[in-house]
């Protein structure tokens, strides 16, 4: 399904500062409309789209949670800390190239931003609602987390359709290392299938 394949690519969301709660979902709404607005220039080739929509959600997603999750902390814990480095920039090397390649697929679908839903002290979901040309809808749910730290509010995951990201991830990367090192799964991720299946 091809919408399903370009949710993947909006991770749309430009926060340069530390994001307080109560400023979650203006920022979202603000920030979602920068990025489409992007995705809708026909004046800019998609090498440029995407790396203006990398300055727009690079400093908000928490890469090394994201990796560390996807890894699974038993593995993380037996990574020296420069292994842990080389797999977050590989990692998110992989996301990119993923992302890179499903900016081609939007086609002016409706975006509409809903309230956040607070799940905990810590949790924090912000609903996206994706509505196609046929009438069709997808959510896709925002899970951010409070740091603690100057950072404020981090996204850790995103569910597709129902389909948490990291989860699927980690399905696949358990799949390399149940048989295989930490080694042969650096030398396999880039070619492992990082699309999220429903």
């Amino acid at each position: 399904m091809r919408l399903k394949f370009f949710l993947v690519a909006l991770f749309a969301c430009a926060f340069l500062n530390a994001l307080e709660e109560s400023r979650i979902d203006a920022v979202m709404n603000s920030d979602i409309a920068k990025a489409t607005a992007i995705l809708q220039d026909k004046n800019i080739n998609d090498g440029e789209k995407s790396q203006k929509i990398f300055t727009i959600f690079d400093s908000f997603f928490d890469f090394k949670q994201m990796a560390e999750i996807c890894l699974g902390k038993a593995q993380w814990k037996t990574l020296s800390s420069e292994q842990q480095d080389e797999f977050i920039t590989k990692f998110v090397e992989r996301l990119k190239e993923s992302y890179i390649e499903k900016l081609k697929l939007y086609t002016d679908e409706k975006i509409t931003i809903q309230k956040n839903e607070k799940k905990s002290a810590t949790r924090i979901q912000v609903p996206m609602i994706l509505t196609a040309k046929d009438g069709q809808t997808y959510e896709i749910l925002y899970k951010f987390y409070d740091t603690k730290d100057s950072r404020g509010w981090l996204i850790y995951d995103v569910d597709i359709i129902g389909v948490s990201i990291v989860q699927t991830y980690r399905s696949q990367f358990d799949g390399v290392l149940k048989n295989g090192s930490f080694e042969d799964l650096m030398q396999k991720i880039d070619v492992i299938d990082l699309e999220v299946q429903k």
